[in-house]
């Protein structure tokens, strides 16, 4: 259940944290690439407003 990105240490980390943590990471890729891709559709959609 290692990933490289986020590496399991058993020192510090719990089965259920470690699951948790790279939940937490998903959850905020998502967001983030929601955001950018609104944004460039945003961007083109101005672009395309400044032309006509």
């Amino acid at each position: 259940m290692s990933s490289p990105f986020v590496p399991y240490d058993p020192s510090i980390d719990t089965p259920m944290g470690y699951r948790h943590l790279l939940l937490i990471y998903c959850v905020v890729w998502a967001v983030q690439l929601a955001y950018g891709g609104y944004a460039v559709l945003q961007w083109k959609r101005s672009r395309k407003n400044k032309s006509e």
